[in-house]
């Protein structure tokens, strides 16, 4: 920038110094990085529509399973093997089961695990509990079974048995039964809402990737075959399995798109060796005739699915796209970078040192003495200052 008053700044302008090369070889580099730059700017903008405001989701999630399934002992409809999961989004179908029947609060020998095997009462501590025990601990010594004593326990009784679940699934059968996934959507931004059952909704469809992919109705067996799973072994101990649903809505009227893409993926990680599937209990209550508390205990394998929603949309906005334009246009400079710094590198090395290299040198540097330690400087510095001053006289006697 050329030296000026604070005054003379202020109505003056400083471009910057370009220099022409007439080079075939530099051309073809500038207009490579040209159109690299270009199409990358035109990929964005069309493919990743940078040109539109963004909103993201806000989604509620409504579902109701359907089947009946038939066993040796009970006819199970809905209101036996769904049960309300209080996590948002969620639904638990029962696919295996043990009980036990017929409890009341007694004294019992305790289930034979590590700690609870005795031989004498010193083995059993009165009021002792462990996080793996049924009850509380009397401190006396009984029979298990005619080989096995354990400690007697305060508890529901009889206690329940450890055993394995059952193999094959006491309800293999829910392969066939179905769920219905209602999903509203909104993004205020744009004040829109919509569902993903259609306006022309044929309640006897099912989910079909190919044949149809908005049906909102799924089989639980295809769930499971889409995520890659064998429902018959996942029906034993139990999974969590996630459905996806993905909105990615386009809402530009000349190119409107909005529907949802469904997914399917086990969430739990099935090589564990501990603690492996999906499983609770719970307890049914009844009272008996004297007034005396009885109940059934249930322990319930079963596969729970968490409906995943995710999504944005998006529409066209003018200062959005004059935005993205903008800090791209920067990325244009990148083949003046390029061939200077090409150049610079070229005109260092003495191996490729050539005549244009060494002219381009000297044109675009210029080196500047540092005028606290070079008297050369300052000699330059008052040259500069007396013709200035000169040019000033020469107009100012001008007539």
């Amino acid at each position: 920038m050329v030296a000026c008053g604070s005054l003379e700044c202020l109505r003056t302008y400083d471009s910057s110094k370009v220099i022409r090369f007439w080079s075939l070889k530099y051309a073809c580099m500038k207009w490579i990085c040209h159109i690299c730059v270009s199409i990358y700017v035109g990929y964005t903008v069309i493919i990743d529509k940078r040109y539109q405001e963004k909103d993201n989701i806000i989604s509620s999630v409504h579902t109701k399973v359907k089947g009946v399934a038939q066993t040796d002992e009970r006819i199970w409809d809905t209101a036996e093997y769904t049960i309300p999961m209080q996590g948002v989004g969620s639904f638990f179908v029962i696919t295996n089961i043990i009980m036990t029947e017929n409890q009341l609060q007694r004294r019992c020998p305790e289930y034979p695990v590590a700690k609870a095997i005795c031989s004498s009462y010193k083995s059993c501590k009165k009021g002792s509990v462990d996080h793996q025990s049924n009850g509380i601990q009397t401190g006396r010594c009984v029979d298990y079974n005619a080989t096995i004593k354990t400690c007697e326990v305060m508890a529901w009784c009889p206690v329940e048995s450890k055993k394995t679940a059952p193999v094959p699934a006491v309800l293999k059968s829910s392969e066939d039964f179905t769920v219905l996934i209602k999903n509203n959507i909104h993004f205020p931004k744009f004040n829109y809402t919509i569902q993903n059952i259609p306006p022309n909704f044929n309640t006897s469809c099912t989910f079909n990737k190919i044949t149809s992919p908005l049906c909102p109705v799924f089989r639980l067996g295809d769930i499971l075959l889409a995520a890659n799973e064998n429902f018959s072994e996942v029906a034993v101990e139990g999974a969590i399995i996630g459905i996806e649903i993905n909105w990615d809505c386009n809402l530009d009227k000349w190119f409107y798109h909005c529907s949802p893409k469904y997914g399917f993926r086990r969430l739990d990680d099935k090589t564990t060796s501990q603690y492996p599937g999906f499983n609770f209990r719970f307890a049914k209550y009844h009272k008996l005739n004297n007034g005396e508390e009885q109940r059934t205990l249930i322990k319930v394998y079963g596969i729970r699915f968490d409906v995943l929603v995710f999504g944005t949309a998006g529409r066209f906005d003018f200062f959005e796209l004059v935005t993205y334009i903008g800090s791209m246009i920067s990325y244009f400079g990148l083949a003046a970078f390029v061939i200077d710094h090409y150049i610079s590198l070229c005109s260092c090395c003495s191996c490729c040192k050539s005549p244009v290299k060494e002219y381009h040198f000297r044109k675009k540097y210029e080196t500047v003495l540092n005028p606290r330690q070079h008297p050369a400087y300052v000699l330059w510095l008052w040259v500069w200052e007396i013709r200035e001053l000169c040019e000033r006289n020469c107009r100012i006697q001008d007539p």
